[in-house]
């Protein structure tokens, strides 16, 4: 038995990865279906890590296991996405508050290289790429927050907030955010702390804003789309 748990481990390890990446990039859409067989034939595994991946995942927000129904991809209410960025409002302006403190240039100067990273992206009409630029200026503070409990409490969320911004916004709404993170550069460089922490504060609570639009609910009831799921396996060595 121990011998086998390091390679299967592996796998579901492998597994959970090339899943997580497929629904923060876009590849599998919100409240998509997902099936266990499907999943495991287009990866070239077995059902046994698919099924462990899926529960992983579940884990971290972006699976909802519905009983006699099966596995779908989060789908976030509008409702659902005010309380998480409320919860990301409390725990980033905290750890931003800390990592100026603590580690001040540090975290200058990775959320300058991530700003700087999201406006050439926007500028090429790289989507993905700037969206996870987005994702890299906001985890700049957690990098250096130095509290532990901050950054395992951020890490509930930053999937979800990774997909979202994936899936529900735009190039104009990048540009803006783009615009906004600068602006609380600005503040930190000139030691306007507060002013800062007032402009993140702000900026977060916009997502609420700008990705909160309810989804689109089938009519009659039934299940969300179930994709094909080609373009996503087989799985790599």
């Amino acid at each position: 038995m121990a011998k086998d748990s390091g390679p299967r481990a592996s796998l579901t390890v492998r597994v959970t990865e090339r899943l997580r990446r497929a629904i923060l990039d876009g590849e599998l859409e919100l409240g998509d279906a997902l099936s266990e067989d499907k999943l495991a034939t287009t990866l070239g595994v077995s059902r046994s890590p698919v099924r462990e991946a899926l529960a992983t995942l579940e884990q971290q927000g972006l699976i909802d296991v519905r009983p006699q129904r099966g596995s779908f991809v989060f789908l976030p209410t509008r409702e659902d996405t005010e309380n998480l960025c409320e919860f990301r409002r409390t725990i980033e302006v905290d750890a931003l508050r800390l990592a100026m403190g603590r580690r001040r240039a540090e975290t200058l100067t990775a959320m300058k290289a991530a700003a700087e990273d999201m406006q050439a992206a926007w500028e090429e009409d790289a989507y993905l790429r700037s969206a996870r630029a987005d994702d890299q200026f906001h985890a700049a503070a957690m990098e250096n927050c130095g509290n532990p409990y901050l950054v395992n409490a951020y890490r509930l969320v930053s999937g979800k907030v990774a997909a979202l911004r994936s899936h529900r916004s735009n190039l104009p709404t990048r540009n803006q955010a783009s615009k906004e993170h600068f602006i609380i550069i600005d503040k930190l460089e000139a030691g306007d702390l507060a002013g800062a922490t007032n402009a993140l504060s702000a900026h977060i609570l916009k997502m609420a804003e700008r990705y909160s639009h309810e989804p689109v609910r089938p009519s009659n009831g039934r299940t969300a789309r179930s994709p094909t799921l080609d373009h996503i396996g087989p799985l790599l060595d």
